[in-house]
């Protein structure tokens, strides 16, 4: 199936091809926001990965909700800036219809919560991806990286590069989504 209405923007460095599709309220705030359309499918968004107490967490355990995943390290300077901005769109974003998670990728435990500890992290589940799995799985080329996955389980959505997740923008446009 050929891509409707395309334009490309360019988004932190990376061009990306924007469709017409089920992303379309609030399109033109994403866009001046730097989310647009991913330019590739992810047919298959999976996580089944555990949080810092254990449990595991799945897209399908958020079906019905609209969920920003994003995927994050220790060593990268822009996740580190960015994660307490996800941190308060969790705590802005009503919990029955969204949900925000932060994914670490490859580092351990200790080191995941050693930085935690250092930064306003309150409401956001944080997964741990030790083996750096997921990398594949998401197209990780760089960090950060953020999906926005709609209610059906589909990647409707993606921002390369930090981002001020609790802007009053921001929230207005992903609460258009849901």
């Amino acid at each position: 199936m050929g891509l409707i209405n395309r334009r490309d923007v360019l988004v932190g460095g990376t061009l990306l091809a924007v469709t017409a599709g089920r992303a379309q309220a609030g399109e033109e705030e994403l866009h001046k926001l730097g989310l647009a359309r991913p330019p590739f499918a992810i047919d298959d968004p999976v996580l089944n990965v555990p949080d810092l107490a254990g449990a595991v967490h799945r897209i399908e355990d958020y079906r019905g909700k609209t969920v920003v995943v994003s995927f994050w390290a220790t060593w990268c300077p822009p996740c580190r800036k960015e994660l307490p901005t996800l941190a308060g769109l969790s705590r802005e974003l009503a919990p029955d219809r969204f949900a925000v998670l932060a994914v670490n990728i490859g580092d351990n435990q200790n080191k995941i919560q050693s930085f935690l500890d250092r930064i306003d992290h309150d409401g956001l589940p944080v997964l741990m991806d030790k083996s750096g799995k997921l990398s594949g799985k998401w197209y990780l080329r760089g960090m950060p990286v953020t999906y926005v996955v709609d209610g059906s389980g589909d990647v409707i959505l993606a921002a390369i590069g930090e981002r001020v997740w609790d802007s009053p923008e921001m929230i207005a446009a992903l609460t258009s989504l849901g």
